[in-house]
Protein backbone atom coordinates (compact mmCIF):
# COMPACT_ATOMS: atom_id res chain seq x y z
CA UNK A 1 0.00 0.00 0.00
CA UNK A 2 2.83 2.39 0.88
CA UNK A 3 4.49 1.83 -2.51
CA UNK A 4 1.20 2.47 -4.30
CA UNK A 5 0.61 5.70 -2.40
CA UNK A 6 4.17 6.83 -3.13
CA UNK A 7 3.62 6.16 -6.84
CA UNK A 8 0.31 7.99 -6.79
CA UNK A 9 1.60 11.18 -5.18
CA UNK A 10 4.78 11.21 -7.27
CA UNK A 11 2.95 10.73 -10.54
CA UNK A 12 3.16 13.85 -12.78
CA UNK A 13 -0.54 13.59 -13.64
CA UNK A 14 -1.44 13.88 -9.96
CA UNK A 15 0.55 17.08 -9.50
CA UNK A 16 -0.84 18.68 -12.66
CA UNK A 17 -4.38 17.59 -11.78
CA UNK A 18 -4.03 19.27 -8.38
CA UNK A 19 -2.99 22.51 -10.08
CA UNK A 20 -5.95 22.29 -12.49
CA UNK A 21 -8.44 21.63 -9.69
CA UNK A 22 -7.09 24.62 -7.75
CA UNK A 23 -7.28 26.93 -10.79
CA UNK A 24 -10.81 25.81 -11.69
CA UNK A 25 -11.87 26.41 -8.07
CA UNK A 26 -10.42 29.94 -8.20
CA UNK A 27 -12.19 30.54 -11.52
CA UNK A 28 -15.58 29.37 -10.21
CA UNK A 29 -15.04 31.39 -7.05
CA UNK A 30 -14.31 34.49 -9.14
CA UNK A 31 -17.56 33.99 -11.04
CA UNK A 32 -19.35 34.44 -7.71
CA UNK A 33 -17.67 37.78 -6.94
CA UNK A 34 -20.14 40.53 -7.89
CA UNK A 35 -19.20 43.72 -9.67
CA UNK A 36 -19.21 46.96 -7.65
CA UNK A 37 -22.21 49.28 -7.89
CA UNK A 38 -24.46 46.48 -9.16
CA UNK A 39 -27.30 44.45 -7.71
CA UNK A 40 -29.87 41.88 -8.86
CA UNK A 41 -31.85 44.61 -10.64
CA UNK A 42 -28.92 45.80 -12.75
CA UNK A 43 -29.56 45.39 -16.45
CA UNK A 44 -27.38 42.90 -18.33
CA UNK A 45 -26.75 43.33 -22.04
CA UNK A 46 -29.91 42.26 -23.88
CA UNK A 47 -28.41 40.21 -26.69
CA UNK A 48 -28.95 36.44 -26.59
CA UNK A 49 -26.25 35.87 -29.22
CA UNK A 50 -23.61 37.57 -27.07
CA UNK A 51 -24.80 35.63 -24.03
CA UNK A 52 -24.26 32.23 -25.59
CA UNK A 53 -21.09 33.27 -27.43
CA UNK A 54 -19.59 34.34 -24.09
CA UNK A 55 -20.17 30.82 -22.73
CA UNK A 56 -17.86 29.38 -25.41
CA UNK A 57 -15.12 31.80 -24.41
CA UNK A 58 -15.14 31.38 -20.65
CA UNK A 59 -17.50 34.28 -19.89
CA UNK A 60 -21.04 34.66 -18.63
CA UNK A 61 -23.03 37.77 -19.53
CA UNK A 62 -26.16 36.40 -17.86
CA UNK A 63 -24.72 37.30 -14.43
CA UNK A 64 -22.62 40.23 -13.32
CA UNK A 65 -19.35 38.96 -11.90
CA UNK A 66 -15.61 39.52 -11.97
CA UNK A 67 -15.22 37.07 -14.88
CA UNK A 68 -18.24 38.08 -16.98
CA UNK A 69 -16.16 38.79 -20.10
CA UNK A 70 -14.09 35.59 -19.97
CA UNK A 71 -11.16 35.33 -22.39
CA UNK A 72 -13.05 36.41 -25.51
CA UNK A 73 -10.95 39.60 -25.97
CA UNK A 74 -7.77 37.55 -25.73
CA UNK A 75 -8.84 35.03 -28.38
CA UNK A 76 -9.94 37.79 -30.73
CA UNK A 77 -6.65 39.58 -30.11
CA UNK A 78 -4.64 36.46 -30.95
CA UNK A 79 -6.37 36.16 -34.33
CA UNK A 80 -5.96 39.88 -35.11
CA UNK A 81 -2.33 40.05 -33.96
CA UNK A 82 -1.42 36.96 -35.99
CA UNK A 83 -2.99 38.49 -39.10
CA UNK A 84 -1.14 41.77 -38.51
CA UNK A 85 2.24 40.17 -37.83
CA UNK A 86 1.92 37.99 -40.92
CA UNK A 87 1.27 41.03 -43.14
CA UNK A 88 4.56 41.51 -44.98
CA UNK A 89 3.51 44.88 -46.38
CA UNK A 90 3.67 46.55 -42.97
CA UNK A 91 6.97 44.98 -41.95
CA UNK A 92 5.43 43.52 -38.79
CA UNK A 93 6.57 40.03 -39.76
CA UNK A 94 10.14 41.06 -38.93
CA UNK A 95 9.34 41.93 -35.31
CA UNK A 96 10.75 39.88 -32.45
CA UNK A 97 8.56 37.33 -30.70
CA UNK A 98 8.59 39.47 -27.56
CA UNK A 99 7.29 42.48 -29.50
CA UNK A 100 4.61 40.37 -31.19
CA UNK A 101 3.50 39.18 -27.76
CA UNK A 102 3.23 42.76 -26.56
CA UNK A 103 1.13 43.68 -29.60
CA UNK A 104 -1.23 40.82 -28.75
CA UNK A 105 -1.48 42.06 -25.15
CA UNK A 106 -2.15 45.63 -26.26
CA UNK A 107 -4.94 44.50 -28.59
CA UNK A 108 -6.35 42.34 -25.79
CA UNK A 109 -6.49 45.35 -23.46
CA UNK A 110 -8.20 47.52 -26.10
CA UNK A 111 -10.82 44.85 -26.88
CA UNK A 112 -11.41 44.26 -23.16
CA UNK A 113 -12.06 47.96 -22.60
CA UNK A 114 -14.36 48.10 -25.63
CA UNK A 115 -16.41 45.06 -24.62
CA UNK A 116 -16.51 46.18 -21.01
CA UNK A 117 -17.75 49.62 -22.05
CA UNK A 118 -20.58 48.05 -24.08
CA UNK A 119 -21.63 45.84 -21.18
CA UNK A 120 -21.57 48.76 -18.71
CA UNK A 121 -23.59 50.95 -21.09
CA UNK A 122 -26.47 48.47 -20.89
CA UNK A 123 -26.40 48.28 -17.07
CA UNK A 124 -28.28 50.33 -14.50
CA UNK A 125 -25.74 50.88 -11.74
CA UNK A 126 -26.80 51.52 -8.18
CA UNK A 127 -24.68 54.68 -8.16
CA UNK A 128 -24.85 56.93 -11.26
CA UNK A 129 -21.89 58.75 -12.68
CA UNK A 130 -18.68 58.11 -14.59
CA UNK A 131 -16.74 57.28 -11.42
CA UNK A 132 -18.94 54.24 -10.79
CA UNK A 133 -18.78 53.20 -14.45
CA UNK A 134 -15.01 53.55 -14.39
CA UNK A 135 -14.76 51.35 -11.31
CA UNK A 136 -16.90 48.64 -12.93
CA UNK A 137 -14.90 48.84 -16.16
CA UNK A 138 -11.64 48.56 -14.23
CA UNK A 139 -12.99 45.53 -12.35
CA UNK A 140 -14.12 43.81 -15.57
CA UNK A 141 -10.74 44.49 -17.18
CA UNK A 142 -8.87 43.13 -14.15
CA UNK A 143 -11.11 40.05 -14.16
CA UNK A 144 -10.39 39.33 -17.81
CA UNK A 145 -6.65 39.74 -17.33
CA UNK A 146 -6.77 37.49 -14.27
CA UNK A 147 -8.70 34.85 -16.25
CA UNK A 148 -6.02 34.98 -18.95
CA UNK A 149 -3.36 34.54 -16.26
CA UNK A 150 -5.24 31.54 -14.86
CA UNK A 151 -5.41 29.98 -18.33
CA UNK A 152 -1.69 30.51 -18.94
CA UNK A 153 -0.87 29.11 -15.50
CA UNK A 154 -2.91 26.00 -16.23
CA UNK A 155 -1.13 25.61 -19.57
CA UNK A 156 2.19 25.68 -17.70
CA UNK A 157 1.42 23.64 -14.60
CA UNK A 158 -1.93 21.91 -15.12
CA UNK A 159 -3.84 19.67 -17.51
CA UNK A 160 -5.99 20.87 -20.40
CA UNK A 161 -3.93 23.86 -21.50
CA UNK A 162 -5.64 27.15 -22.21
CA UNK A 163 -9.05 25.55 -22.72
CA UNK A 164 -9.68 24.01 -19.29
CA UNK A 165 -11.44 27.07 -17.85
CA UNK A 166 -13.54 27.39 -21.00
CA UNK A 167 -14.51 23.74 -20.64
CA UNK A 168 -15.45 24.17 -16.97
CA UNK A 169 -17.46 27.31 -17.75
CA UNK A 170 -19.23 25.62 -20.65
CA UNK A 171 -20.22 22.55 -18.66
CA UNK A 172 -21.59 24.71 -15.86
CA UNK A 173 -23.63 27.11 -17.98
CA UNK A 174 -24.61 24.83 -20.86
CA UNK A 175 -26.32 22.43 -18.48
CA UNK A 176 -28.29 25.27 -16.90
CA UNK A 177 -29.30 26.97 -20.14
CA UNK A 178 -29.92 23.65 -21.90
CA UNK A 179 -32.25 22.54 -19.11
CA UNK A 180 -34.14 25.83 -19.30
CA UNK A 181 -34.54 25.46 -23.07
CA UNK A 182 -35.75 21.86 -22.70
CA UNK A 183 -38.35 22.92 -20.14
CA UNK A 184 -39.53 25.66 -22.50
CA UNK A 185 -39.89 23.17 -25.36
CA UNK A 186 -41.74 20.68 -23.19
CA UNK A 187 -44.21 23.19 -21.81
CA UNK A 188 -46.30 21.59 -19.08
CA UNK A 189 -46.40 18.11 -20.62
CA UNK A 190 -44.43 15.49 -18.67
CA UNK A 191 -44.65 13.00 -21.54
CA UNK A 192 -43.24 15.56 -23.96
CA UNK A 193 -40.48 16.41 -21.49
CA UNK A 194 -39.41 12.76 -21.22
CA UNK A 195 -39.43 12.35 -25.01
CA UNK A 196 -37.38 15.51 -25.57
CA UNK A 197 -34.83 14.58 -22.90
CA UNK A 198 -34.52 11.03 -24.27
CA UNK A 199 -34.16 12.25 -27.87
CA UNK A 200 -31.54 14.86 -26.90
CA UNK A 201 -29.61 12.37 -24.76
CA UNK A 202 -29.48 9.77 -27.54
CA UNK A 203 -28.64 12.42 -30.12
CA UNK A 204 -25.84 13.94 -28.03
CA UNK A 205 -24.34 10.51 -27.25
CA UNK A 206 -24.35 9.54 -30.92
CA UNK A 207 -22.95 12.91 -31.93
CA UNK A 208 -20.24 12.74 -29.26
CA UNK A 209 -19.30 9.24 -30.46
CA UNK A 210 -19.05 10.54 -34.02
CA UNK A 211 -16.82 13.38 -32.80
CA UNK A 212 -14.54 10.91 -31.02
CA UNK A 213 -14.27 8.81 -34.19
CA UNK A 214 -13.39 11.82 -36.35
CA UNK A 215 -10.93 13.10 -33.75
CA UNK A 216 -9.15 9.74 -33.51
CA UNK A 217 -9.32 9.02 -37.25
CA UNK A 218 -6.18 9.82 -39.20
CA UNK A 219 -4.56 9.57 -42.61
CA UNK A 220 -1.13 7.94 -42.43
CA UNK A 221 1.63 9.05 -44.77
CA UNK A 222 4.29 6.30 -45.17
CA UNK A 223 7.53 7.54 -43.64
CA UNK A 224 11.03 6.13 -44.15
CA UNK A 225 13.22 6.48 -41.04
CA UNK A 226 16.87 5.66 -41.71
CA UNK A 227 17.85 5.16 -38.08
CA UNK A 228 15.03 2.82 -37.12
CA UNK A 229 15.20 -0.97 -36.95
CA UNK A 230 13.99 -2.64 -40.16
CA UNK A 231 11.44 -4.64 -38.20
CA UNK A 232 9.55 -1.42 -37.42
CA UNK A 233 10.10 0.35 -40.74
CA UNK A 234 6.68 -0.63 -42.08
CA UNK A 235 5.01 0.94 -39.02
CA UNK A 236 6.56 4.38 -39.53
CA UNK A 237 4.15 7.02 -40.76
CA UNK A 238 3.19 10.68 -40.40
CA UNK A 239 -0.40 10.91 -39.04
CA UNK A 240 -2.75 13.67 -40.14
CA UNK A 241 -6.12 13.82 -38.41
CA UNK A 242 -9.35 13.76 -40.41
CA UNK A 243 -10.35 16.95 -38.58
CA UNK A 244 -6.99 18.54 -37.66
CA UNK A 245 -8.53 21.64 -36.08
CA UNK A 246 -10.78 19.82 -33.61
CA UNK A 247 -13.20 22.05 -31.67
CA UNK A 248 -10.95 25.14 -31.64
CA UNK A 249 -12.65 26.84 -34.64
CA UNK A 250 -15.99 26.89 -32.78
CA UNK A 251 -14.51 28.75 -29.81
CA UNK A 252 -12.55 31.24 -31.91
CA UNK A 253 -15.44 31.75 -34.35
CA UNK A 254 -17.66 32.71 -31.42
CA UNK A 255 -15.09 35.27 -30.27
CA UNK A 256 -14.54 36.75 -33.74
CA UNK A 257 -18.23 36.93 -34.76
CA UNK A 258 -19.15 38.96 -31.68
CA UNK A 259 -16.59 41.68 -32.51
CA UNK A 260 -18.72 43.47 -35.17
CA UNK A 261 -21.67 43.53 -32.77
CA UNK A 262 -19.53 44.97 -29.99
CA UNK A 263 -18.02 47.61 -32.29
CA UNK A 264 -21.45 48.66 -33.57
CA UNK A 265 -22.90 48.85 -30.05
CA UNK A 266 -19.86 50.82 -28.91
CA UNK A 267 -20.17 53.48 -31.61
CA UNK A 268 -23.96 53.59 -31.17
CA UNK A 269 -23.39 55.22 -27.78
CA UNK A 270 -21.84 58.18 -29.64
CA UNK A 271 -23.96 58.06 -32.82
CA UNK A 272 -27.34 56.69 -31.68
CA UNK A 273 -29.15 57.64 -34.90
CA UNK A 274 -26.77 55.97 -37.34
CA UNK A 275 -28.76 53.43 -39.36
CA UNK A 276 -25.75 51.34 -40.38
CA UNK A 277 -24.63 50.93 -36.79
CA UNK A 278 -28.17 50.02 -35.71
CA UNK A 279 -28.34 47.39 -38.47
CA UNK A 280 -24.95 45.95 -37.53
CA UNK A 281 -25.78 45.80 -33.82
CA UNK A 282 -28.94 43.79 -34.49
CA UNK A 283 -28.38 41.88 -37.76
CA UNK A 284 -24.86 40.61 -37.04
CA UNK A 285 -26.05 38.85 -33.91
CA UNK A 286 -26.18 35.03 -33.79
CA UNK A 287 -29.97 35.25 -33.75
CA UNK A 288 -30.13 36.87 -37.22
CA UNK A 289 -29.37 35.37 -40.64
CA UNK A 290 -26.41 37.66 -41.56
CA UNK A 291 -24.72 36.92 -38.22
CA UNK A 292 -25.31 33.17 -38.59
CA UNK A 293 -23.91 33.17 -42.13
CA UNK A 294 -20.85 35.07 -40.85
CA UNK A 295 -20.45 32.50 -38.07
CA UNK A 296 -20.64 29.54 -40.47
CA UNK A 297 -18.14 31.23 -42.80
CA UNK A 298 -15.73 31.81 -39.92
CA UNK A 299 -16.13 28.19 -38.82
CA UNK A 300 -15.08 26.99 -42.27
CA UNK A 301 -12.15 29.40 -42.69
CA UNK A 302 -10.80 28.86 -39.16
CA UNK A 303 -11.02 25.07 -39.60
CA UNK A 304 -8.68 25.33 -42.58
CA UNK A 305 -6.41 27.85 -40.85
CA UNK A 306 -6.07 25.77 -37.68
CA UNK A 307 -5.45 22.64 -39.74
CA UNK A 308 -2.49 24.28 -41.48
CA UNK A 309 -1.16 25.62 -38.17
CA UNK A 310 -1.56 22.34 -36.27
CA UNK A 311 0.06 20.21 -38.98
CA UNK A 312 2.85 22.79 -39.53
CA UNK A 313 4.26 21.42 -42.78
CA UNK A 314 7.35 23.65 -42.75
CA UNK A 315 8.47 22.45 -39.32
CA UNK A 316 7.75 18.81 -40.19
CA UNK A 317 9.78 18.99 -43.41
CA UNK A 318 12.75 20.59 -41.61
CA UNK A 319 12.61 17.98 -38.85
CA UNK A 320 12.67 15.18 -41.43
CA UNK A 321 15.69 16.70 -43.16
CA UNK A 322 17.63 17.05 -39.91
CA UNK A 323 16.91 13.41 -39.00
CA UNK A 324 17.53 12.06 -42.50
CA UNK A 325 13.91 10.83 -42.79
CA UNK A 326 11.66 11.28 -45.81
CA UNK A 327 8.16 10.54 -47.04
CA UNK A 328 7.92 7.51 -49.30
CA UNK A 329 8.00 8.63 -52.93
CA UNK A 330 8.45 12.34 -52.07
CA UNK A 331 11.67 14.33 -52.31
CA UNK A 332 12.89 15.93 -49.05
CA UNK A 333 12.64 19.66 -48.49
CA UNK A 334 10.11 21.84 -50.29
CA UNK A 335 8.44 18.90 -52.05
CA UNK A 336 7.75 17.28 -48.68
CA UNK A 337 6.44 20.56 -47.31
CA UNK A 338 4.10 20.99 -50.28
CA UNK A 339 2.81 17.42 -49.94
CA UNK A 340 2.05 17.83 -46.22
CA UNK A 341 0.47 21.23 -46.82
CA UNK A 342 -1.68 19.77 -49.57
CA UNK A 343 -3.03 17.06 -47.27
CA UNK A 344 -3.49 19.52 -44.41
CA UNK A 345 -5.52 21.74 -46.73
CA UNK A 346 -7.65 18.81 -47.89
CA UNK A 347 -8.42 17.59 -44.39
CA UNK A 348 -8.84 21.15 -43.19
CA UNK A 349 -11.52 21.50 -45.89
CA UNK A 350 -13.12 18.26 -44.66
CA UNK A 351 -13.00 19.53 -41.08
CA UNK A 352 -14.51 22.83 -42.18
CA UNK A 353 -17.43 21.04 -43.84
CA UNK A 354 -17.87 18.86 -40.76
CA UNK A 355 -17.91 21.84 -38.39
CA UNK A 356 -20.13 23.82 -40.72
CA UNK A 357 -22.68 21.03 -41.06
CA UNK A 358 -22.91 19.98 -37.42
CA UNK A 359 -22.10 23.21 -35.55
CA UNK A 360 -23.20 25.77 -38.14
CA UNK A 361 -26.29 24.57 -40.02
CA UNK A 362 -28.40 23.96 -36.87
CA UNK A 363 -27.95 27.67 -36.13
CA UNK A 364 -30.10 28.48 -39.18
CA UNK A 365 -33.10 27.20 -37.22
CA UNK A 366 -32.63 30.12 -34.82
CA UNK A 367 -33.97 32.52 -37.46
CA UNK A 368 -37.44 31.02 -37.05
CA UNK A 369 -36.98 29.96 -33.40
CA UNK A 370 -34.87 32.73 -31.80
CA UNK A 371 -35.85 31.72 -28.26
CA UNK A 372 -34.31 28.25 -28.71
CA UNK A 373 -30.77 29.53 -29.30
CA UNK A 374 -29.41 27.39 -26.45
CA UNK A 375 -30.74 24.17 -27.99
CA UNK A 376 -29.35 24.81 -31.47
CA UNK A 377 -25.95 25.76 -30.09
CA UNK A 378 -25.63 22.47 -28.19
CA UNK A 379 -23.96 20.63 -31.14
CA UNK A 380 -21.23 23.27 -31.19
CA UNK A 381 -20.78 22.95 -27.44
CA UNK A 382 -20.58 19.16 -27.69
CA UNK A 383 -18.00 19.44 -30.49
CA UNK A 384 -15.87 21.71 -28.30
CA UNK A 385 -16.27 19.57 -25.17
CA UNK A 386 -15.27 16.38 -27.00
CA UNK A 387 -12.32 18.07 -28.71
CA UNK A 388 -11.00 19.58 -25.47
CA UNK A 389 -11.57 16.33 -23.56
CA UNK A 390 -9.68 14.25 -26.12
CA UNK A 391 -6.82 16.74 -25.94
CA UNK A 392 -6.71 16.32 -22.16
CA UNK A 393 -6.69 12.53 -22.54
CA UNK A 394 -3.76 12.77 -24.96
CA UNK A 395 -1.88 15.00 -22.53
CA UNK A 396 -2.47 12.56 -19.66
CA UNK A 397 -1.24 9.66 -21.80
CA UNK A 398 1.92 11.56 -22.72
CA UNK A 399 2.60 12.37 -19.07
CA UNK A 400 2.10 8.70 -18.16
CA UNK A 401 4.61 7.40 -20.71
CA UNK A 402 7.57 8.50 -18.58
CA UNK A 403 6.30 6.44 -15.64
CA UNK A 404 5.90 3.33 -17.80
CA UNK A 405 9.61 3.32 -18.63
CA UNK A 406 10.82 4.18 -15.11
CA UNK A 407 11.63 0.49 -14.26
CA UNK A 408 14.11 0.44 -17.15
CA UNK A 409 16.00 3.44 -15.78
CA UNK A 410 15.88 2.08 -12.22
CA UNK A 411 17.29 -1.24 -13.45
CA UNK A 412 20.10 0.57 -15.28
CA UNK A 413 21.03 2.50 -12.11
CA UNK A 414 21.17 -0.74 -10.07
CA UNK A 415 23.41 -2.35 -12.67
Amino acid sequence: MHAWQKWKFNHPVFHKACWSVLLVFIFLLGKSIPLPYTDAKSLVIENAGLHFASVATGGDLTRLSLFSLGISPWMSAMIISNLLTQARGFGLDRLSEKRKDWISKEITLLLTLLQGFVVISSMQLTTPGWAAKGAVLLTLTAGTMFTIWLSNTNAQFGIGGLTLLVLANMLQIAMKTGLAAILTLAGHSEVRLVLIVAALAVGMVLFASLNVLTDRGEYRLPLVRLLIDNRYASRSYLPIKLTPAGGMPVMFAMAIVTLPTYFCMFFLTFFPQNQWLMWGATSLSLTKLPGIVLYISMLFLLSIAFALVNVNAEQQAKAFQRAGDYLLGVRPGKATERRINQLALIFGFVGGLYNGIFAGLPMLMIVSHPHQLGVYMLPGYVLMIVGFSMGMIDQINILSIRKRYRPLFDHAKEA
